[in-house]
């Protein structure tokens, strides 16, 4: 890949961290994407906002000429399969003609007719998946009057894949909030809330900012907890995460119960731009604290792992929770057992790779 395509790569994926609708997601890739990828149309689906658009490159005009939403076989198919959600083990970027010779197994495929049927284009299909779940697919076409798809354009489109990925999680994420709003349903727990890099509240739902006040049965707010995790976000950062993309998914126990929080962050490395911190929050019953953790842990454990990954000290967590600080040793020597750690640190990594 030249240094030329390479730029307008990052310049796409860092204009796709901007996006917070599908729309404007669309709008971009039909302004920029065949920059990268050469092609002559393509069809998006949207899992959560159920938008199905066919579009082209861009090339004058109004951008509205570029795109068209239309019904399209199959439809049922894709909310079954996003519902449901999709296999981890599956090839999110493959050739049609790779799949209909059977050279890739796809779990599913909702799109199977429509690819064995295509015989005037070379079609390549882009899987949008999120920690398992499917949110939708993006297809491109090119005549057969053009050279086929090559190794280039496979690993350029691949990627794209895990920041498209991500980019349509953030995306389904504001659409459900906004959902939740406009059909006036109160007893959601469901917020959102955005910060600058010097973490100031710059904007957010009302639910969000409600929670914000939230205490934690350590005492504090929720938004002094939010803050911190924020700052451990950004110190644990992988030296070599070139583009800057930090995500962390925590649990957080208030006295309206236990939240959990997602906290999706990336550093606009373009003029005049600077870190963003986009937090989602949405409170869940005491099953799934536990349920949460990929080891068994019982509920007083769950309890007391919330308050180590805090920083409390045993003294700390025994008072909160009521119980002598031999008790809470004792907690902790079982946990430690569980998960083969030995220490705090141990156990707090430990924790973040298994959930």
């Amino acid at each position: 890949m030249d240094n030329q395509k390479l730029m307008k790569l990052n310049s796409f994926i860092n204009k796709a961290y901007e996006c917070f609708s599908f729309m404007e997601f669309l709008k971009l890739a039909i302004m920029g994407l065949h920059e990268v990828v050469m092609y002559d149309s393509g069809m998006f689906f949207c899992g959560i906002s159920r938008d199905c658009s066919f579009f082209k490159p861009y090339i004058s005009g109004p951008i509205e000429n570029y795109y068209k939403k239309q019904g399209f076989p199959g439809r049922e198919e894709f909310l079954s399969q996003f519902q449901e959600g999709a296999a981890d083990t599956d090839v999110y970027v493959y050739k049609a003609v790779d799949y209909s010779h059977g050279i890739v197994q796809i779990t599913d495929e909702p799109r199977s007719s429509f690819l064995a049927s295509q015989e005037d284009f070379y079609i390549v299909c882009v899987r949008i998946v999120n920690k398992g779940q499917f949110l939708g697919e993006i297809y491109l076409h090119r005549s057969k009057e053009k050279p086929d798809f090559d190794d280039e354009d496979m690993f350029v489109l691949r990627l794209l894949k895990p920041h498209v990925s991500t980019v349509f999680h953030i995306i389904h994420t504001i659409t459900a909030v906004k959902y939740i709003e406009t059909n006036n349903q109160p007893n959601t727990q469901r917020g959102m809330c955005m910060f600058d890099e010097d973490l100031s509240l710059i904007g957010g739902n009302v639910i969000g900012v409600e929670m914000l006040k939230t205490p934690t049965i350590f005492g504090s707010s929720v938004l002094y907890h939010l803050k911190e995790l924020c700052v451990d976000l950004l110190d644990d950062q992988s030296s070599n995460n070139a583009d800057n993309i930090l995500f962390a998914s925590k649990m957080l126990k208030t006295t309206n119960g236990d939240l959990k929080i997602d906290i999706f962050s990336k550093n606009n490395q373009r003029a005049n731009k600077s870190r963003k911190y986009i937090v989602v929050m949405e409170f869940c019953n005491e099953e799934q604290i536990v349920a949460d953790y990929k080891f068994k842990f019982s509920k007083r454990e769950a309890e007391i792992i919330d308050g180590l990954v805090q920083g409390k000290n045993n003294a700390q967590i025994a008072r909160t929770l009521d119980l002598s600080e031999n008790t809470v040793k004792t907690h902790i020597k079982n946990i430690y057992k569980k998960t083969g750690t030995c220490n705090r640190a141990e156990l707090t990594y430990v924790l973040m790779l298994n959930k």
